[in-house]
């Protein structure tokens, strides 16, 4: 009978109907009813939230439902010592989108059950392009034969919902150390976001079949798919010896939308220039997210070798088939983790891992039908091995020393078949590195009391010494350090700080220095009051090179080491207060401040000089072409005016283009009063703010407002929103 009391209990949290976000539990110790051998507890808290917002609530309201709904927080724990069963259930509630329930059911060691279920919504920005009367803003600072078409308006909020759910039981078998387990659950995402493309072929409309531009779209998506597992295998133990534990899964993924279909232009000539396939036009699928389906066995072990021998593996192999493309990916993976303590004082750990990614997917192509040569292209297969060595050693209570080291490799079978890197100047492909090793050395410091005081230092270096694709930095040094002083028990302050020296691989110049600090700082002046804030602290300056205007057919400026700097400083205060035991009031605030912008030198002076004996030819027209301009030969009345107008068109992309200010404030306070016989009641109340200043009208000397030009506007002012909600709750424990 207490067994189905228990499955009651979580099916009535499972099937409990949608409240709206609960307050924070009770402070005060929850009514109980309890005995030697019987626990109980019950609460009960539902809640109405009120919800206002302004604006574009999506990066304030992220993972907000953004609803107005009842809700709250229901909880049911039993513990029945002689039938060593045990039943916790939580469920949160914000609203019919936005809940979390966990429940547990143990009954000794012979069962154990659980069920998680999770659901909520995640707003995503629109990252839009703000036209300028012509081909688009962003487009214009690239290359002036670019297209760009939005078709979602620039308020617009996307949202795509999330559910998770899950559940698994464990089993002992009788008179044998044996588990058997079984476990599965699904995940579906539904909603709508953002989907952006780039069509080299033409302008998107199906009339335009000349591949006169290169075109770049936005448009709405549609996402309704779900995946699915189910897995199931037994655990064995061999006294305190070993431990084995083998699983079989199987997951598919299963999607019921259609995919995409955009017109896409032509490549334009035969045969065609810049490696660009020749396409026809017409109306093509693209963005495929297929369907497959994945079988994957692995074997966990887990042994003590010998005295103060420890050791851990585990050991994978997975099938997967893609049935939209009907090609196959396989992978392997390995972990082993070996411990010894040879004497007490001293701790060594070594660990092995490995990662194989094996594709079957090889085609073939030519880039016209005048090409008379053919290409390959598909995936490569990649292979990840590490291996590391780990030192601890303590000389005193007070001090230990650490010291590690890593080496990594990487190789890419089939590697030309990637398809190359663009280089920043369009000019020299980077391809694919077959191998690439890396190392990583560092040592630790830490010196500590009981409760006094706790420091901890020390220097970390990584060397890519093969560099290529996908390997970087070539260098990085890294010096960290945090202390935590506790004078007295009331008192606690700390601060963890590091700096990051990054070197780049000689293909592109490029060096970084990231500096990061947290300081916090806790009081307790009396037992019923509690203050804490902390402070943040990120800059991260970035030199590398910067090419604008990459198109060779139009034109390019190059200048190294760029500087750009982003920095970002966060301030937060919390503080708690108890009066006699019933009234308890929170606040919690948090204000952060982030801005970024690239300073590039956009002097004309630089630019190259007309005669010079290192002279380059002006391209026929450099970005937006100033006034006086010559349609019919595409040149400039002066080299000056070419240099002022391409000035013109850095200077807005690398200034204000590149600048963003983005504030934030998040308030929260709670009032909490605590009834007689368990009842409880109280208001709780949110407030965010998030703002992007980066909004503007430029008036640029490439389009005269003399003659008849607009402002050029630069807005994404479009994410700026905030959100209020009030709540009210009133509930009981018992």
């Amino acid at each position: 009978m207490k067994v189905l009391t228990a499955v009651f209990a979580i099916l009535v949290s499972v099937a409990a109907p949608c409240w709206a976000q609960a307050p924070s539990s009770p402070s005060s110790a929850p009514a109980e009813n309890t005995s030697d051998l019987t626990y109980h507890f019950t609460l009960l808290m539902p809640q109405y939230r009120f919800l206002e917002t302004s604006g574009n609530p999506s990066r304030v309201g992220e993972y907000d439902s953004l609803q107005q709904s009842v809700g709250g927080d229901l909880m049911f724990n039993l513990v029945e010592v002689p039938q060593q069963l045990s039943v916790k259930s939580t469920a949160s509630f914000v609203s019919r989108d936005d809940y979390d329930i966990k429940s547990r059911l143990t009954l000794g060691k012979w069962l154990d059950f659980r069920l998680d279920n999770r659901s909520f919504i995640r707003h995503l920005d629109n990252n839009f392009s703000d036209g300028i009367g012509h081909s688009g803003f962003y487009a214009d600072l690239i290359s002036p034969d670019i297209m760009r078409t939005d078709t979602i308006s620039a308020d617009s909020l996307l949202g795509v919902r999330r559910r998770m759910n899950s559940a698994q039981v464990k089993v002992q078998l009788p008179k044998i150390p044996v588990k058997l387990f079984v476990k599965g659950g699904w995940q579906a995402r539904d909603g709508t976001s953002q989907m952006q493309y780039f069509d080299m072929g033409g302008s998107g409309d199906h009339g335009d079949v000349v591949c006169d531009n290169c075109h770049s779209a936005s448009q709405y998506r549609t996402y309704n798919y779900t995946t699915r597992n189910i897995a199931g295998g037994a655990e064995v133990t061999l006294g305190k010896l070993m431990k084995l534990t083998y699983q079989h899964d199987f997951r598919s993924f299963n999607d019921r939308m259609q995919n995409p279909v955009d017109w896409y232009g032509t490549s334009g000539e035969i045969p065609p220039v810049e490696n660009i396939p020749y396409t026809q036009y017409g109306y093509y699928v693209h963005s495929v997210l297929p369907r497959h389906q994945t079988q994957d066995d692995s074997l966990q072990v887990a042994m003590a070798v010998a005295h103060h021998v420890t050791f851990n593996g585990d050991l994978s192999y997975a099938r997967t088939d893609n049935l939209y493309a009907s090609h196959k990916q396989n992978a392997f993976n390995a972990d082993a983790t070996l411990t010894w303590n040879p004497i007490k004082p001293l701790r060594v750990v070594a660990d092995f891992h490995q990662q194989n990614l094996l594709n079957d997917f090889v085609q073939t192509y030519m880039l016209s039908s005048a090409d008379p040569n053919i290409y390959t292209f598909g995936n490569p297969s990649l292979h990840r091995h590490w291996a590391g060595l780990k030192l601890a050693y303590r000389f005193t209570k007070q001090f230990d020393v650490e010291t590690y080291y890593k080496r990594m490799n990487v190789t890419r079978s089939n590697s030309l078949l990637w398809p190359q890197a663009a280089s920043p100047n369009n000019y020299d492909p980077l391809f694919v590195v077959p191998a690439t090793f890396s190392n990583i050395a560092g040592v630790s410091f830490r010196f500590h009391t009981e409760r006094l005081w706790n420091v901890r230092t020390g220097y970390e270096w990584t060397g890519t010494h093969d560099p290529g694709y996908v390997t970087d930095p070539h260098t990085n040094h890294r010096v960290f350090g945090n202390v935590t002083l506790t004078p007295v028990h009331r008192f606690t302050i700390g601060n963890d700080g590091s700096v990051i020296l990054q070197q780049s691989f000689p293909a592109v110049q490029r060096s970084n220095h990231l500096y990061t600090d947290t300081t916090f700082l806790t009081v307790r002046p009396v037992p019923e009051w509690t203050v804490g804030g902390s402070f943040s602290y990120l800059q991260d300056n970035l030199r590398t090179d910067m090419r604008f205007m990459n198109d060779g057919g139009i034109g390019q400026y190059t200048q190294p080491l760029v500087p750009y700097k982003e920095l970002s400083q966060s301030y937060s205060l919390r503080t708690s207060y108890e009066i006699k035991k019933r009234f308890g009031v929170g606040l919690d605030v948090a204000r952060s401040l982030a801005h970024s912008s690239w300073r590039p030198d956009v002097n004309p002076a630089h630019y190259p000089q007309e005669n010079s004996p290192n002279a380059w030819t002006p391209p026929l027209c450099a970005g937006p072409c100033p006034a006086p301009y010559n349609s019919s030969d595409n040149t400039f009345a002066t080299y000056a005016d070419y240099l002022n107008g391409y000035a013109a068109a850095l200077a807005l992309g690398s200034g204000v283009g590149s600048q963003a200010k983005v504030p934030q404030t998040i308030i929260a306070s709670t009032a909490d009063y605590r009834f007689g016989k368990g009842f409880n009641g109280g208001f709780r109340f949110n407030y965010g703010s998030y703002a992007n200043h980066v909004s503007t009208i430029y008036n640029s000397p490439v389009y005269p407002l003399d003659q008849g030009y607009e402002p050029l506007s630069l807005n994404r002012g479009d994410l700026s929103g905030k959100l209020q909600s009030y709540s009210v709750f009133l509930g009981r424990t018992w």
